[in-house]
């Protein structure tokens, strides 16, 4: 059966073959006056200029620091501090962002348009950020990996690991929006990665 177009970011799945697994979450700052939303499931890096985390816009030269899976800020009109799964573009003072970044983390995505096919698995890929993201039912992601990208250029963030082994919309390797299962490649814990944009 065809697949049909799904967006939803980076979503863990699990971790490599002998790695431990390992579902603590890092801590990192957001500062207050970054205006770009970073929605659930996006990738983040770190500033090159600054402590802080941003969104991971650049497709294929950016070193991953991990994937966004939440924050805790203080809201622009005052009040006690709150958790939200997603990052409005601002707060009343620097945020704490929480990522997955455990180098052996796996991650389900899917395809922007054209189909990854099975032979990319072992090759690299770089990501877009798809429609945009969106704040109903969660602020999730709609970060995707782009089928164009695919190369063995060592700085693409991302490694197609396997098709995705499910059944139903994503799992036809042979069309359009199809899933798949990715590590990090260019990665702020990995050898050679420096952890900054």
């Amino acid at each position: 059966m065809a697949n049909t177009q799904a967006q939803f970011g980076f979503q863990q799945f699990g971790y490599l073959p002998g790695a431990a697994p390992d579902y603590q979450q890092s801590k990192g700052l957001i500062a207050k006056g970054y205006s770009t939303n970073i929605y659930f499931g996006d990738p983040v890096c770190k500033s090159s200029a600054s402590v802080y985390m941003q969104v991971a816009s650049n497709a294929t030269s950016t070193t991953v620091w991990g994937v966004f899976v939440g924050c805790t800020y203080a809201p622009t009109g005052g009040g006690a501090p709150v958790w939200s799964p997603w990052w409005p573009g601002g707060a009343n003072a620097d945020a704490t962002g929480y990522v997955i970044d455990s180098p052996n983390a796996l991650f389900k995505v899917a395809a922007i348009l054209t189909t990854v096919p099975a032979t990319a698995v072992g090759s690299n890929i770089g990501h877009t950020t798809g429609a945009g993201g969106t704040t109903i039912g969660g602020g999730f992601s709609t970060y995707c990996v782009d089928q164009s990208t695919l190369t063995t250029n060592s700085v693409y963030p991302w490694q197609v690991y396997a098709m995705y082994p499910g059944v139903g919309n994503g799992s036809d390797t042979t069309t359009n929006y199809n899933w798949v299962i990715v590590s990090f490649n260019a990665q702020r814990f990995r050898a050679g990665a420096s952890g900054v944009t």
